[in-house]
């Protein structure tokens, strides 16, 4: 996938993160950026629904909540640090990668766009106020 074709910043990083926990091979500097990503920029668990039905489909609402539980899990509140060798060392790595595989799937299947009836971000548009 292209990445200039990505309609949210948000979407496009669950992807690549996705990517990386998606590969049993992944360095643990990977891993740690991916669930640094996934914890920390798109607060996956903290907020799990705030992409719901705008960059995060339906279909993927689920297994997303259940990788970032996961990932919680294993790093905590501090996901400061180098975690991605705790992870990979956990015996529940693989179901990660399989977590991160199956919604993989899911992102390849629905596109890089937006959920349907949702109006898509435009830069440089205005709100008007009430005066």
């Amino acid at each position: 996938m292209h990445d200039n074709q990505w309609v949210w910043p948000e979407r496009r990083d669950l992807y690549r993160a996705c990517l990386t926990l998606a590969d049993p091979q992944a360095t643990s500097a990977r891993v740690t950026d991916a669930a640094d990503i996934l914890l920390n920029d798109i607060e996956l668990y903290d907020d799990p629904r705030q992409g719901k039905d705008l960059w995060l489909f339906p279909d993927e609402a689920a297994l997303a909540d259940c990788l970032a539980t996961k990932l919680h899990a294993l790093a905590g509140a501090e996901t400061s640090g180098d975690w991605g060798y705790a992870i990979i060392e956990h015996s529940s790595w693989l179901g990660i990668c399989a977590d991160a595989q199956k919604l993989l799937g899911i992102i390849l299947r629905n596109g890089q766009g937006t959920v349907q009836k949702v109006r898509q971000p435009q830069a440089g548009r205005r709100r008007r106020t009430l005066s």
